[in-house]
């Protein structure tokens, strides 16, 4: 449906639709675009279309070139011979656009005898939805209500007929970052200064399949505003996007090819998916992102009712970056859970911990210091799964210092700031432990102290003709002199280095030192 209505592409070699049909009527196959510069094949004896790259053949000028250059230069020759040129083309779906069903936004237009559309008047709208409808027609309800189809129109007073199609919801949603200006206008859907002022969006996150749907109409409507109103500023309705990945699951069918829920089946003491009606074999498919139609979707009501809405966000967070699909793991679900447990508990130990000295206080600042400013960053840049790796390593951090010499002030502290940071993570868990900690101010992110950065030390590698011999625990930027004098006065490094002549050192700031020695 691409190619457009009944449209054929005319190449058998490489679109199953017309290599099914060449082969019904035992028309020539020839192959155009051969995988990977192999020999070419004889199409006639294969089962399906190649639909892959590959180097043209058979393709007089285009030959020995791959599918993407040659795409390039047919249009370079179309243009030479002045019958076509580039074109760039964008379409809206109309069934995007209206709907033939009760629910949605009544489209504000009526049909005049002598066949011709226009608006209702103004003073008309909004057109509601009648309230006594009946859902059990055939078809669209709206069409078989006759009190609110038929109406007039206001200006002639003629009769006239509703439209009955209704608005998708992505019209709807195509335009409401513009409401959000100025939500309480009564006037008008929007105030014009208040959206010169606040747009453009800063940051649009959305599912892959919003990319030709949402975002592409709000774009299209930001363009049409824009053309009826040269005082709005903006033709884009965003400055950022993000594309999230889809939470992808298996999928299983029965002998029979039905979907099945995985409520419906299970596991036999061989390891195999069996349907739990009637024990029957269950054919496992590929991972697919969760919909009803393949009915590989986890009831997320279920899930928070067993491990709570937090260890549900933590998996599907730490599972991948954003970006990527995430793979269903009731295990993965399972691990979240039991970790989320291991932070309240720490939390209780704090609070229960015996007075100690403060001896490590700034060594533990500094490197909490650290984590709240590498955390900030990755949150800014979207960098989601990073942060709970890090918090796992906080997690341990908190762990080994709960026993050393430092103070309960200062520990106590930056359990609250490491709360603080899990608020957007997990908002149930971290407001319920910063209450027991006695913390009611939440609304302030944890400030990073930019001194505390430069003091923080770092880790380089010391290497011999580019193998490692130790690491060393140094100040942030030290320079390369100093780095020389500290490996100088290092037990593993100054037997090596007294003993041999250095003809190159390599240094790269605050991540490894290598001296190039002369080999005897």
């Amino acid at each position: 449906m691409d190619y457009g209505t009944g449209a054929i592409f005319g190449c058998p070699a490489h679109d199953q639709r017309d290599f099914d049909f060449a082969k019904k009527y035992n028309l020539k196959i020839t192959e155009v675009v051969a995988e990977k510069k192999k020999q070419p094949e004889n199409f006639n004896n294969l089962k399906e279309a190649y639909t892959g790259d590959g180097i043209l053949v058979n393709s007089d000028f285009l030959n020995n070139m791959n599918v993407e250059s040659a795409k390039v230069k047919i249009i370079q020759k179309i243009e030479n011979l002045k019958i076509g040129s580039k074109k760039v083309s964008y379409r809206l779906r109309d069934w995007g656009i209206s709907r033939q069903r009760y629910w949605g936004c009544p489209i504000p237009m009526i049909h005049l005898e002598n066949g011709t559309i226009k608006p209702v008047e103004k003073n008309e709208l909004p057109i509601k939805l009648p309230k006594d409808i009946d859902l059990k027609t055939n078809g669209n309800p709206l069409d078989h209500h006759k009190s609110w189809k038929f109406t007039k129109d206001k200006i002639s007073g003629k009769p006239a007929i509703r439209e009955t199609d209704t608005l998708d919801t992505f019209v709807d949603s195509s335009w409401y970052f513009l409401r959000f200006c100025s939500p309480k206008k009564e006037e008008s859907a929007f105030d014009l200064d208040e959206v010169n002022y606040w747009m453009p969006v800063d940051q649009y996150i959305g599912g892959v399949e919003h990319a030709i749907l949402h975002l592409l109409y709000s774009r299209f409507f930001m363009r049409a505003l824009k053309k009826n109103d040269s005082k709005i500023k903006y033709t884009e309705p965003f400055k950022g996007l993000f594309t999230q990945g889809m939470v992808c699951h298996e999928t299983y069918k029965d002998s029979n090819g039905k979907w099945l829920s995985p409520d419906e089946i299970e596991k036999d003491n061989d390891g195999n998916y069996i349907k739990k009606e009637d024990q029957s074999k269950v054919i496992v498919g590929s991972s697919e992102s969760m919909s009803k139609s393949k009915k590989n979707v986890i009831d997320p009501e279920s899930m928070i009712k067993s491990y709570g809405a937090d260890a549900v966000r933590w998996f599907i967070l730490s599972d991948s970056p954003p970006e990527k699909d995430v793979q269903w793991s009731n295990q993965g679900v399972n691990a979240a859970y039991k970790f989320l447990q291991k932070i309240y508990n720490l939390n209780l130990l704090i609070i229960d911990r015996k007075e100690s000295q403060d001896d490590l206080d700034e060594d533990f600042e500094l490197k909490i210091n650290s984590y709240i400013f590498r955390i900030t960053n990755l949150i800014e840049n979207f960098n989601l799964n990073v942060v709970i790796a890090c918090v796992y390593e906080l997690y341990n951090l908190f762990n080994e210092y709960l026993n050393k010499k430092i103070s309960n002030k200062c520990i106590k502290n930056n359990i609250i700031k490491v709360m603080k940071i899990l608020i957007p993570f997990t908002p149930h868990l971290a407001h319920e432990c910063l209450e027991l900690l006695g913390t009611n101010n939440v609304s302030k992110w944890p400030a990073v102290d930019k001194k505390m950065i430069d003091k923080e030390k770092i880790k380089i590698a010391v290497q011999l003709n580019g193998r490692t011999k130790t690491i060393l625990e140094v100040e942030k930027n030290i320079n390369q002199n100093d780095v020389v004098e500290i490996c100088k006065k290092n037990v593993k490094m100054s037997r090596n280095l007294a003993n041999s002549k250095i003809k190159k050192t390599i240094f790269v700031k605050n991540k490894i030192i290598n001296f190039i020695i002369e080999i005897k």
